[in-house]
């Protein structure tokens, strides 16, 4: 170690530096003082409550998915295949037509007549009705409550009328429409089903106004002949895009 060479005992240790110390020690001063001035003020809240690990997400609201398309087009078949299982909820339509075989009132169609679907329109009943072919078509309200209550996914099968004014109702519900790979598979069908060559003519007219409404639907699927399957498994897979769309809103009904 250096000799102390001034007179009397030495400074203490700590002492010694002189102005070279008192520096360093006005600078560390100079640079705690400014780290202290650049911190910014933080003001704290209450804390959020931490998500547990596991812990299941909001469930998404029921998708209203509203399936049409022209007479004969197969949209019964295809209703029929989804709806095999529990999986989705189905209102039942009212409508003023007679049964067809096999039919069940209430399970396929809610019948009445005349006066009491003309009733349930004036009392607001149904969230939108039509005429198609000269008979009354009409979804109940409470059917269709009762439907999306249920939490699972709606389908709706209605005419192409009918699903354009539930678009007008209904801003969340989403539209499809099921497409012939041509007219005659239409006219075939419809022969299999009414051997009367005025109706299948009206039948006919009224499909080929509908082909041109495709532009109003939020999807087009071709129902091609033969592939019912590969058909089901398409509205499958749109009815699964639809549902996982962002920023999905609930169904008011």
């Amino acid at each position: 170690p250096r000799a102390w060479r001034g007179g009397g005992r030495p400074p203490p240790r700590h002492a010694r530096g002189g102005r070279r110390a008192d520096r360093r020690g006005r600078v560390a001063d100079r640079g705690r003082g400014r780290g202290r001035r650049l911190l910014p003020r933080v003001l704290v809240g209450p804390r959020a409550p931490r998500r547990s690990v596991g812990a299941a997400l909001p469930a998404a609201p029921p998708l209203l998915a509203v399936i049409s398309g022209p007479s004969g087009v197969g949209k019964d078949a295809i209703m029929s295949a989804l709806l095999a299982g529990d999986e989705f909820a189905r209102p039942v339509t009212m409508t003023t037509r007679l049964p067809r075989p096999g039919e069940v009132d209430g399970v396929h169609y809610v019948f009445a007549g005349g006066e009491s679907f003309e009733a349930a329109v004036r009392s607001g009943e149904l969230v939108e009705h039509a005429e198609v072919h000269g008979r009354l078509y009409g979804t109940p309200r409470a059917q269709l409550r009762a439907a999306l209550a249920s939490g699972r996914d709606v389908l709706l099968q209605v005419d192409v009328q009918g699903a354009i004014a539930i678009r007008e109702a209904i801003a969340e519900a989403r539209l499809l429409f099921i497409a012939p790979e041509s007219l005659e598979q239409i006219e075939q069908r419809l022969h299999e089903r009414d051997t009367d060559p005025a109706e299948i003519a009206r039948r006919l007219d009224s499909a080929r106004a509908e082909l041109e409404q495709q532009d109003a639907f939020d999807a087009v699927i071709v129902n091609i002949e033969g592939d019912l399957a590969g058909t089901v498994a398409r509205v499958r897979d749109w009815i699964a895009r639809e549902r996982a769309r962002p920023g999905r809103r609930a169904v008011e009904v």
